[in-house]
């Protein structure tokens, strides 16, 4: 992100009103109240005297931390923002850089990626000799970034073994439903479903490595409808997790 160059505040990839987009999106100069916490998010650290020593140096202003993302506001106006969602983050480093307020000293860099696009953010806490900034925003990465399993549709993954699921912490197996098959191929799939307080997983029973692993929180809708194999349930994914629609017929069709 060059300095000054700001690209449009604008939604881009969520769809309907309530999608949560903090996370997993980069929004500059957004109106006020896409500054407020959703729903879910809450704050973590909030930092004073805080430089954007890339797009805005020389402008103070207050640095949020919150679970879902990092937010960046201008002290002299408030309408100079920036929305930078964990999701979005590839790498997090202090280094040298030159700054206004503070001359030659020790930054945070941020690297990013968003529909395509890098951008480079370079934040500054004017406190002199403290570790705070860089401390609290990679310690939240790391943890939003180890906790994807809870959250994100995951295909083919190192889910299953034994004919057991691996559970997440704090995850529990409500019921285990053998006989389900994936109607994703022509001649579908015989499987095992894993229904627990977290997620839905299914998994072929000839081959482990063949699964899927959808968190609740991705679904958009569930109902019954039929298909040749009979009546199957159907998971249709929210768009940020492809908007799919995935088939699951019981054996039989009563499960």
């Amino acid at each position: 992100r060059a300095a000054h160059t700001r690209p449009r505040a604008r939604a881009m990839g969520s769809v309907g009103k309530n999608a949560v987009w903090q996370d997993r999106e980069i929004r500059f100069d957004v109106k006020l109240k896409d500054l407020n916490l959703r729903k879910g998010e809450f704050e973590i650290d909030h930092l004073k005297g805080v430089e954007d020593t890339k797009g805005n140096t020389g402008d103070k202003g207050e640095l949020v931390v919150t679970n879902l993302r990092t937010i960046w506001v201008s002290s002299r106006r408030r309408n100079i923002n920036l929305s930078i969602g964990y999701g979005a983050m590839v790498s997090i480093n202090t280094r040298t850089a030159k700054t206004r307020l503070r001359g030659q000293t020790q930054s945070l860099y941020i690297m990013t990626k968003f529909n395509g696009s890098r951008f480079e953010f370079i934040f500054t806490n004017l406190v002199t000799n403290s570790p705070r900034l860089f401390n609290t925003i990679q310690a939240v990465h790391r943890s939003y970034d180890g906790s994807k399993m809870y959250r994100d549709l995951k295909l083919r993954g190192a889910i299953i073994a034994d004919k057991e699921l691996k559970l997440l912490p704090k995850e529990e197996v409500y019921n285990k439903v053998n006989g389900v098959w994936n109607l994703s191929s022509e001649q579908g799939n015989l499987g095992t479903f894993f229904i627990t307080n977290v997620r839905l997983v299914w998994h072929a029973n000839m081959a482990e490595n063949f699964n899927v692993s959808i968190p609740y929180i991705q679904m958009k809708s569930v109902s019954v409808r039929d298909s040749k194999f009979g009546q199957a349930l159907v998971v249709h994914t929210t768009h940020r997790s492809g908007g799919d629609v995935l088939g699951f017929p019981g054996d039989p069709a009563e499960k």
